[in-house]
């Protein structure tokens, strides 16, 4: 790839609109920041960088031999361990950058559980886990460069109040320091870029790579090693380019922080000729000195010139997490803390789309109370989009959704908090989520006090009792990540279990018996038929045995409601439902 084409490949992949003009006042608004760990380390480093520094004229004199004694070497020994302990006790304001880089972590954390569900449809859940892990780690690099200026500054003062002649050569310095930081301040624009695209290219690596290792039963079962290795190189060779355009940063930055160490040997060359004709400088012990206070100026320059580039940087690798504190947030407790007493739930010309998909046109429907009603329709009709609404996890529909019943009094779902809805609504779906941990912890997932009687009642409607004798440890059993240690069927069972644990009003069984066999599928329907009584469900399914017991079932089309009837009713008319239930019943 061309220079050319890999700069507008960045200005194209790696560019992130931002809303606020101040993204690092928006990263760090709300953190305490490590003031005073930041301030003791740059004490600690600013004595022990001291220390050595002021040393220089026994260095001179021990390296041309200029003492009768021991005293230089001693003298230089002892205040070069005592200056080192002080360094390396500086590493107090480094915790303080680690826990200042841990805090950004927990505020993005924060903000992703508080954002609602239709951020994840349009951001890769994988890319969004790299930038919470890796780039809160940009976050302190302008706090470190502070830090180590505030020490070298304090140098430099005392290498300009000292030896005349030293002063004067170092005025050269300072020329070839403020034409430095011109060229940093070109560096610092590809720098910020490469740190933009790097940053965007290792999210999408690691969040490729994630994909990968959690289905790789599934690919050595399906022989695609080879395939997998052909789209990982392809990965592998974008973050190549990445990193090469940031190679070429780092390289505009490497220059100009090394320009100002070429200005030492000119100052040394240039300046020490007049100084020598002047007769300012007699010794070669002077000259060994002007080296040593150089050596120190040049690195105290060099550390001010990364000061562009870092925060260049720093600005690049946090513009995606600047941009995720920016999303709005899901309001949880706006509206009544208390829901009314279980009611209908009325869709009323009911609309939702993706970012340019229409999922649901127009639907008005009426989930009555107590009763079973079942959805059904082909994949992609919107089913599982109606459950959705109804938990109010895609807020910004259009139409209306209420709590009451036709001719009725009706409260519009918008008047009860977000909270308060959700936790009347229990959840089983097709692919059982269990989270690493004990099958005790999984099924009483969300409860604030599970109570040992309602645990063990919940494991016999489930049929759960075979799974907690036959695992070591029972109910105390780790299920691995994603439950992988338990089968498809027991990670259902776990599921329907903890759903049950909740006592919701509304129970929403999305293709829950999907993954069982059949003797098992029985046991649990019958389990279900005993928790639904009463109690309002939904059930959606692509199986005629699990709507066969509705009271009432809607056909979904398109994102259309074709129809609505009772099971006979639709046999009768429905010419899906026909086809759907001689199909099942065969």
């Amino acid at each position: 790839m061309s220079r050319k084409a890999l700069n507008s490949s960045v200005l194209q992949k790696g560019t992130i609109s931002l809303k606020t003009k101040k993204p690092l006042k928006t990263l760090f608004r709300g953190i305490k920041l490590p003031v005073f760990r930041t301030l003791l380390g740059s004490l600690l480093h600013m004595t022990g960088t001291l220390l050595v520094a002021t040393q220089a004229n026994s260095l001179a004199k021990i390296t041309v031999g200029d003492f009768t004694d021991l005293s230089p070497i001693i003298t230089y020994a002892l205040m070069c361990t005592i200056g080192y302990l002080f360094f390396y006790a500086s590493v107090v304001a480094d915790l303080g950058f680690v826990d200042l880089a841990a805090k950004v972590r927990k505020k993005i954390w924060k903000k992703v559980m508080n954002l609602p569900l239709s951020f994840f449809n349009k951001e890769n859940s994988n890319k969004v886990l790299s930038r919470i892990t890796s780039d809160p780690e940009y976050s302190y690099l302008p706090l470190k460069l502070l830090q180590l200026s505030f020490t070298l500054l304090v140098l430099l003062l005392v290498v300009l109040t000292g030896n005349a002649a030293i002063r004067e050569a170092a005025l050269i310095l300072v020329l070839g320091f403020l034409l430095t930081m011109v060229i940093m301040f070109f560096a610092a624009r590809f720098s910020e870029r490469g740190a933009t695209y790097v940053a965007g290219k290792l999210a999408s690596f690691t969040s490729y790579l994630a994909e990968r290792f959690g289905h790789i039963r599934f690919i050595k079962a399906m022989n695609s090693e080879h395939a997998e290795n052909a789209a990982s190189f392809r990965h592998i060779e974008e973050r190549y380019e990445a990193d090469k355009y940031n190679a070429f940063a780092q390289t505009a930055v490497a220059f100009g922080q090394s320009f100002v160490a070429l200005m030492l040997f000119t100052a040394a060359f240039f300046a020490g000729i007049f100084l020598i004709k002047a007769g300012k400088v007699t010794t070669t012990t002077m000259l060994v000195a002007f080296y040593a206070y150089g050596g120190n100026m040049v690195t105290v320059f060099q550390f001010f010139t990364q000061i562009p580039s870092i925060f260049a940087a720093t600005r690049g690798g946090t513009k995606k997490l600047v941009q995720i504190l920016e999303e709005d947030e899901e309001v949880l407790d706006t509206g009544s803390a208390e829901a009314p007493a279980a009611g209908d739930l009325c869709l009323e010309n009911l609309s939702f789309g993706y970012v340019d998909t229409d999922v649901l046109k127009d639907v008005s429907a009426v989930i009555p109370r107590g009763k079973i009603t079942a959805i059904v329709g082909l994949n992609g009709s919107g089913k599982t989009t109606v459950t959705r609404v109804l938990e109010r996890l895609y807020p910004d529909h259009r139409g209306g959704l209420f709590l009451g019943a036709d001719g009725g009094e009706k409260i519009d779902a918008d008047r009860i908090s977000l909270r308060a809805w959700r936790s009347r609504f229990g959840l089983v779906s097709q692919n059982a989520v269990l989270f690493e941990g004990t099958i005790r912890e999984n099924i009483c997932y969300g409860v604030k006090e599970p109570q040992e009687d309602q645990l063990q009642s919940v494991i016999r409607l489930a049929c759960l009792e075979d799974v907690v004798q036959n695992h070591e440890g029972g109910l105390d059993f780790n299920v691995g990540v994603n439950g992988e240690k338990l089968s498809g069927g027991q990670r259902q069972r776990v599921a329907i279990a903890r759903a049950m644990m909740t006592n919701p009003d509304y129970l929403i069984l999305d293709e829950s018996t999907a993954n069982l066999d059949p003797v098992t599928e029985d046991k649990i329907r019958e389990s279900v038929a005993k928790i639904t009584q009463g109690r309002t469900t939904i059930v959606v399914a692509h199986s005629f045995n699990a709507v066969k017991n509705a009271d009432q079932v809607l056909v979904m089309n398109r994102g259309v409601l074709e129809d609505r009837g009772t099971v006979e009713e639709l046999q009768a008319r429905n010419a899906f439902f026909q086809a759907f239930s001689a199909q099942q019943q065969r």
